[in-house]
């Protein structure tokens, strides 16, 4: 063996040696971390974890795990009492569960009140995506072999009947044997089409023992909770149970507002617990995997919420924060991000700044993101505050050896996707680097014990260790510190890794120098806000634009001194502090562009300053960057007391509105950063990447990013592409060049940064051409737009002036498309209420409000996807003014169909009926809820796409067939007109679900080709229909006295017959005269009448049960007496009917409009419906006492009589005639498809949710029938999921 085999370098796996915390932990191994308690905020921390156990001083690791966001929450305000009985000899104790099974209860268990409180929880909605993934499809696997012998036998009966019967002719009796077995073995294959796994179904109960509120989750769906752990609040006791063998998911409980609430606290992902092991994991058998602060101590505060992909939400982070402010915890990491579109303001932001740091004293670490590489690609809550510590990610060459198996060594460097800073108002945004990698603990669901994960996300942990380190070692020493110091100290000592932006790297050992060297300096417990005047109140000088980068600027600046919030305000601490406050400062600018005063006198109100940038000499196309530091005179040592941020970004004007870039040379890590000035009137982008290779070379991943700073607007439509240069026969010397064409929406007049970056870790050269072309049209006049905005159309005509301003557009084609249709609806609901205070109270003591605004919705059609936004409350998370939005979308039966956020969320409703959403907004303040009550929900429903058309001329709408111009020609800056309308002026075009006010939502582009980000966006709101003929609608008044008499007459009956049910109920002679007087009335007077008749009829099947359905799925509950009753009386109805003239009628008048037969087709029509109830009646009375195969023939006689009549298969008594028909018969197949027939055609309504669940009934038993266990355990769960029997959801 020629290459030696040499240790695995296992001090990259988890680096700690390039940070010096390796140095440090050996120096002071008494520093380790002990003594910290480090929030994780992300999505949950797995106490079963490898190296979450216990720290290295014996202490518990986890001492809390908390779910933010209430995915685990079960609703327990059910309360009930064990019955003892007596089952196998033994006396055992019953409670009813909320699932329906019959629970044992521990005897060992103290439950002094005897109260129980039960709830129901589908385990799928506790789960994280990754595991329910995993479980579905081993689970299927299972379901599968079960499934498939049922087939087996199914299809084998099938094959032995037909074997059996070769001639079935004539035979109705075998012919309907033969049509059993097909629909089993139909049955089951369409089963297994639709077949989606329920998971476990988890009864909860929840007791209080005289002490503590304990839960128990009968995770193994027995019932048999003997022997299953009674867990209390995870804090209290540090313990936690697992669901089971198969997903090996670990969970703990929280018990809020005094039992009602039960949280099962699980995790959302692996990400949090990878994070927790980087800061803190502890591996006594194997230091080396230790994280970086082993002897430190967690609390996990869950914030990614499981319902909606772990993504986080307003209500998770502001419990999250209220957490870290009131229960004093020493650092919080946070490796959540999203782009925000204001730099620095927001709820959440506020709480972290100003409670959570500046009052409690909690050291705020957060991952820059992973948007880059562009400049100014900071996500939130990232750089939102000075006093937060953001981490960019960094790349070392001992990660690289350990963690990524590279064929050769590439340069230390931050991570390509590493977001950069500065923020859109100038701060500088990241603040120190830090390793971007490791491979560490995992969740055991995942059955890794470590895994490789990479990202700003992991270099955050590691610096938050770092900074834990630092903390350890001044509390035992016993030195005061503060959030504020503790950043000073991390920032100045970080190492010079030649940053664009003079970010450094993390130096634990220079930080504890620094500590030492000036821990008498009490300005470190300041933090220095700067505060400049430019358009607004921003937090550094940033000049992007090519006005502001052409001239010079003079910028006033403000310095405030901050100083830690006082905790308690009655008695302040900190007000002498600012009395003896004061710092004679020496201003320096880092470069020659930027000029400043020499000096400023400082007191703790603050003062202002001058700066003067001067842009004008430098290059175009280059970001460049300054500081205007701060040093205290009297210590220049101590490093600069504040920093003045200086970007400029001058942008390249394209000449021409094109740009070209040759031979762009690439290898690992290699970026390339042009900054284009847009050209006025562009609309979108042409590029071609074209590349080649001079060698064999690897192929390579490359990132294409294109960034324009839109004030107050997020960057979540950033446009980003990842390209692979040099792969196949690409990467061969002398093939052909590689080509790749994309065209993305651009803003006019704004930079435009182009960012092409060859991934850090992809090998090899490359050598790329870049060719820009900017095209534009735009829409002029009244409905002008700069070609990414909304246009809204007119009823009938609508004008376009069109517009190149760039260049000639030789071919646009007008394309207006709708594919949605807009709903308005304003809330049926808003009721303000205060939330419970134990999870819902923010630092300052105030209770959190939530309003509840609930919207009605119908859907018309199956599968119909739906987008509800709300936009005064959307498109915002971090800076959002609220504490928190969240909502859920529910079906008729309660049952969960979707949930919302901030941002859009689409969502299938498989089925037509009604549904509601339910969308909670919180703050502290109710009169902001106030003025939200009236919150319009704009439902966007996808619809078949309507085409508008393009003419030349107004005239041509109505004269031309089809469009005038279906490409046009524009030259330069010549203007051109065109009309838009509909495709037809009698509204047939508009889809059926529309009603006038509603709106058709698409898209008005003038190109074929795509345009990533898309151009101007299409609004047509509906008018109203066109108005009918009125004289179609006249009827003649044909009454005369006797027939206004009849109506009278029948009038009164009906009238009569109506107060019969509101007399009250109750045989005493008292309740029931009063009735019987006006029933012997009626009998008198109409004994022979068909309504009366059928009055009568319904109360009999009313006193039989609830009524027909209910009778013909019990067996028992029709007597053949009141059958009797009830055919006899049908039977006096259809004897009262001439059925031959009725026949004869429908067949010569077919035409429902003939208006010579108006009023007599409105009277037969009334005898058809007549003669069809009373069929149906009779019908249902054989069928709800049909006992034997004899019988059966009288039920077909009356089904084929009530077919004649109605041709209704889709009415519930109706299938359940024939249903059990069919079960009497034996074909139970037949019977199962009949059901399901039903079923599936069903609308889920207000109205149809009771006939739903007994037709779910109904399908159970017939699975049991049949024998088909599986599939009936199956339905069982579905049962519980589908119609909730604890009702709604919490939000």
């Amino acid at each position: 063996m020629s290459k030696p085999i040499n240790e695995y370098p296992v001090h990259g796996l988890m680096p700690k040696q390039d940070t010096q915390a390796a140095a440090f932990i050996k120096k002071y191994p008494q520093y380790d971390g002990r003594g910290t308690v480090v929030a994780i905020l992300d999505t949950g921390v797995d106490p079963g974890a490898a190296g979450m156990q216990i720290t290295t001083d014996g202490k518990p690791k986890i001492v809390d795990i908390v779910d933010c966001t209430g995915g685990g929450d079960v609703n327990t305000t059910q309360v009930v009492r064990a019955i003892e009985e007596e089952q196998d000899g033994v006396k055992v104790h019953f409670i009813q569960g909320l699932s329906g099974r019959r629970l044992i209860v521990d005897p060992s268990w103290v439950n002094p009140s005897g109260e129980y409180r039960v709830g129901v929880k589908r385990a799928y909605e506790l789960f994280p995506g990754e595991l329910v993934s995993r479980l579905k499809s081993e689970r299927k696997e299972q379901f599968e072999i079960k499934h498939a012998a049922l087939l087996k036998d199914a299809q084998a009966r099938l094959a032995e009947f037909r074997k059996n019967n070769t001639n079935i002719n004539n035979n109705d009796k075998l012919a309907g044997e033969l049509a059993d077995l097909e629909a089993r073995v139909e049955g089951l294959k369409e089963l297994l089409k639709a077949y989606e796994d329920p998971g476990v179904i988890l009864d909860c109960v929840v007791f209080h023992d005289g002490q503590d509120w304990r839960a128990v989750i009968d995770v193994e769906e027995t019932g048999d909770l003997r022997g299953q752990p009674a867990l209390a609040d995870y804090r209290k006791e540090f313990k936690y149970h697992t669901f089971g063998k198969a997903d090996l998911l670990n969970f703990s409980v929280n018990i809020y507002d005094n039992g009602d609430l039960l949280s099962i606290v699980t995790l959302s992902g692996s990400h949090g617990t990878h994070v927790a092991g980087i800061v803190a994991a502890n591996f006594p058998e194997e230091p080396a995997l230790n994280g970086v602060a082993p002897g430190a101590q967690i609390v996990s505060l869950r914030i990614g919420d499981s319902r909606l992909g772990s993504m986080e939400t307003g209500p998770g982070l502001t419990r999250a924060a209220a957490h870290l402010a009131m229960n004093k915890v020493d650092l919080a990491n946070m490796s959540y991000g999203e782009s925000s579109s204001l730099p620095s303001q927001g709820h959440f932001i506020r709480l972290l700044a100003e409670e959570a740091i500046s009052k409690s004293g909690c050291i705020f670490v957060t991952s820059a993101g992973n948007d880059g590489p562009c400049f100014s690609s900071i996500g939130a809550p990232a750089g939102m505050d000075s006093s937060f510590v953001t981490v960019g990610a960094y790349v070392k060459h001992s990660q690289m050896l350990a963690e990524y198996a590279l064929l050769e060594s590439v340069d230390e460097k931050p991570y390509t996707w590493s977001s950069r800073g500065p923020c859109t108002d100038g701060y500088h945004g990241v603040d120190v680097y830090a390793p971007g990698s490791a491979i560490t603990s995992v969740p055991v669901y995942g059955l890794n014990k470590l895994d490789l994960k990479n990202g700003t996300s992991m270099s955050s942990p590691n610096a938050c260790g770092c900074i834990a380190l630092l903390v350890s070692g001044l509390k035992a020493e016993n030195r005061a510190y503060t959030p504020y110091r503790l950043k000073t100290a991390v920032v100045q000592s970080s190492k010079d890794v030649k940053d664009p932006l003079k970010v450094g790297f993390i130096q634990v050992e220079k930080a504890w120098e620094y500590l030492e060297n000036f821990q008498d300096r009490k300005d470190l417990d300041i933090i220095y806000n700067v505060s400049v005047s430019r358009q607004g109140k921003k937090r550094g000088i940033y000049l992007r634009e090519l006005d502001e980068t052409s001239q010079i600027q003079y910028v006033s600046t403000r310095i405030e001194p901050t100083f830690m919030g006082e905790a308690d305000p009655a008695n302040p601490k900190y007000n002498w502090a600012k009395f003896e406050f004061e710092a004679r400062v020496a201003l320096v600018p880092s470069e020659t562009w930027i000029s400043a005063p020499d000096y400023v006198y400082l007191p703790s109100s603050g003062n202002t300053f001058q700066i003067k940038v001067d842009p004008t000499a430098l290059k175009e196309s280059q970001f460049h960057y300054g500081e205007v530091l701060g040093y205290d005179t009297s210590a220049p040592e101590r490093g600069p007391l504040f920093r003045v941020p200086v970007s400029v970004v001058k942008p390249s004007v394209p000449s021409n509105a094109s740009v070209q870039y040759r031979e762009v040379e690439f290898g690992p890590g290699d970026i390339m950063r042009k900054f284009i000035h847009v050209p006025e009137g562009a609309t979108y982008a042409h590029l071609i990447v074209r590349s080649r290779t001079r060698e064999q070379t690897n192929p390579a991943r490359f990132m294409l990013h294109l960034l324009q700073l839109v004030p107050k607007q997020n960057q979540k439509k950033k446009q980003t592409y990842n390209l692979l240069l040099g792969s196949g026969s690409f990467g061969d010397v002398g093939s052909e060049d590689q080509v790749i064409v994309v065209r993305f929406a651009v803003r006019g007049g704004l930079n435009m940064e182009f960012c092409l970056a060859q991934f850090w870790s992809s090998l090899g050269r490359h050598s790329v051409d870049l060719d820009i072309e900017f095209h534009g049209v735009q829409i002029a006049g009244n409905l002008a737009s700069n070609g990414n905005g909304t246009v809204h159309l007119e009823p009938q005509v609508t004008r376009l002036d069109l517009i190149a301003p760039l260049r000639k557009e030789s071919k646009v084609d007008i394309q207006t498309n709708f594919n949605k249709l807009r709903k308005y609806l304003r809330p049926t609901d808003a009721v303000i209420t205060p939330l419970n205070p134990e999870r819902n109270t923010v630092p300052d003591t105030r209770v959190l409000y939530a309003l509840n605004l609930t919207y009605a919705i119908k859907i018309d059609n199956n599968n119909t996807t739906i987008t509800p936004r709300f936009p005064t409350v959307m498109n915002q998370l971090y800076e959002h003014f609220l504490a928190g939005v969240f909502g859920i979308v529910y079906d008729a039966n309660k049952k969960v169909v979707g949930y919302l956020d901030v941002f859009d969320h689409s969502f299938k409703l498989e089925v037509k009926g009604d549904y509601t959403i339910v969308l909670q907004l919180t703050s502290e303040e109710e009169d902001v809820l106030e003025k939200l009550k009236t919150t319009i929900c704009e439902l966007d429903l996808s619809v078949k796409s309507v085409n508008f058309v393009a003419y030349a001329t107004a005239g041509g709408v109505y004269t031309d067939k089809k469009s005038s111009i279906p490409k046009l020609g524009l030259e330069r800056r010549d203007l051109q007109v065109c009309y838009i309308a509909p495709p037809g002026d009698s509204q047939q075009w508009v889809p059926k679900e529309a009603k006038p006010g509603d709106a058709l939502v698409g898209s008005l582009a003038f190109t074929a080709e795509k345009v990533d980000g898309g151009q101007y966006k299409a609004i047509y709101v509906i008018p109203p229909e066109p108005s009918k003929d009125k004289d179609s609608n006249k009827e003649e008044n044909t009454n005369s006295d006797e027939k206004v008499s009849a109506q009278l007459k029948e009038a009164i009956r009906d009238l009569q017959i109506s107060y019969l049910d509101k007399y009250p109920k109750g045989n005493d002679d008292d309740n029931a005269s009063g009735r019987k007087a006006l029933l012997n009335k009626l009998e008198g007077e109409y004994a022979n009448d068909i309504v009366f008749l059928l009055y009568k009829i319904d109360s009999l099947w009313k006193e039989a049960g609830s009524g027909v359905s209910e009778c013909l799925i019990d067996d028992d509950k029709l007597s053949a007496d009141k059958a009797k009753e009830i055919i006899a009386m049908a039977n006096q109805i259809t004897a009262q009917i001439d059925q031959r003239e009725l026949h004869e009628f429908f067949g010569r008048y077919p035409d429902k409009n003939d208006r010579s037969v108006k009023d007599l087709r409105k009277e037969n029509d009334k005898k058809k419906e007549q003669l069809a109830k009373a069929y149906k009646h009779k019908a249902a009375a054989l069928a709800a006492t049909l006992k034997g195969q004899e019988e059966v023939a009288d039920v077909d006689e009356a089904i084929k009589e009530l077919r004649r009549w109605s041709s209704d298969e889709n009415d519930l008594v109706t299938v359940l005639i024939k249903v059990k028909r069919d079960r009497v018969a034996g074909l139970y197949g037949s019977a199962l498809k009949a059901i399901s027939k039903y079923l599936g055609d069903l609308a889920v309504k207000a109205d149809t949710i009771d006939d739903q669940q007994k037709a779910w009934t109904v399908r159970k038993n017939l699975y049991n029938s049949l024998g088909w266990a599986a599939w009936s355990e199956y339905d069982q769960k579905w049962a519980i999921i589908r119609r909730p029997p604890g009702g709604f959801a919490p939000l």
